[in-house]
C-alpha cells in the first residue's frame, strides 16, 4: 500500500489544522488538502518518500504559499463593486455532497492502484496518469510492448474488481465498458442504451 496514502489517512485532520495558518476559508482548506494529497501521491510514484508525514506537511505548506503568492498577483475587485453576490453564484457548480463523493472516489481509486503488483502499478500509472504510449512505457520499463499491454489491462481489471468490492460501478469512475464487461457478467447483458 502507498505510504503517502497511509500517512495522509492518518494525518488528514492535522494537515487541515496546519493549513488554517495560511487561510481561514474552509473551501481553501479543502482545496489545499486535496491538492496536497494529489501532489504527494504523484511524487511518490517518481521516487521513494522516506518521511511521508513530514513530506505531506511540506507539500501542504508549499501549496498554500503558492496560492497566496498567485492571489497577490491577481487584481481583484471588491464584491460590492462587481455587482453583488448574484453575479458570482454559479448554478452549475458541484454540490458539496457531489464534491465529497468525488473525494471518496479519488481516495478509493488511489487505494485500488496501491494494491496492484509493483510492475503492474507502474505500467498502469504511466499509461493512465502520465498518458505515455505503450512503446514508451516498454522502453522505460525495459519490457516488451505486449507485457505493457498485459500489465495495463490487468491493472484496470484489478482496479475494477476493487471498486466493485467497495460498492461502486466501474461506470462511476468513467471506466471503459469493454473492460468492465470482461469482469462482470451483468454488464455483458446490458443493452447499449442502458449504459451510462
Amino acid at each position: 500500500m502507498s505510504r503517502i496514502l497511509m500517512a495522509f489517512t492518518e494525518n488528514e485532520q492535522a494537515i487541515r489544522r496546519f493549513l488554517l495558518r495560511f487561510s481561514s476559508n474552509a473551501q481553501d482548506i479543502e482545496d489545499f488538502t486535496q491538492e496536497t494529497f494529489l501532489k504527494a501521491y504523484a511524487a511518490e510514484r517518481k521516487s521513494e518518500i522516506r518521511e511521508p508525514k513530514a513530506f505531506l506537511f511540506q507539500v501542504a505548506k508549499n501549496t498554500a504559499l503558492a496560492d497566496i503568492r498567485s492571489s497577490k498577483r491577481k487584481p481583484t475587485d471588491a464584491l460590492e463593486d462587481s455587482g453583488g453576490v448574484g453575479i458570482i453564484l454559479d448554478e452549475s457548480q458541484t454540490s458539496p455532497e457531489d464534491w465529497l463523493e468525488g473525494r471518496r472516489k479519488l481516495a478509493l481509486f488511489a487505494k485500488a492502484v496501491a494494491h496492484l503488483p509493483p510492475q503492474c502499478r507502474k505500467a498502469f500509472l504511466l499509461r493512465r496518469i502520465d498518458g505515455l504510449k505503450y512503446k514508451q512505457i516498454a522502453n522505460r520499463m525495459n519490457i516488451s510492448v505486449s507485457a505493457v499491454e498485459k500489465h495495463v489491462t490487468l491493472g484496470l481489471l484489478k482496479c475494477i474488481a476493487y471498486l466493485r468490492e467497495h460498492g461502486y460501478k466501474p461506470s462511476e469512475f468513467g471506466v471503459i465498458e469493454k473492460y468492465a464487461r470482461k469482469q462482470s457478467p451483468e454488464v455483458k447483458g446490458a443493452r447499449r442504451d442502458d449504459r451510462p
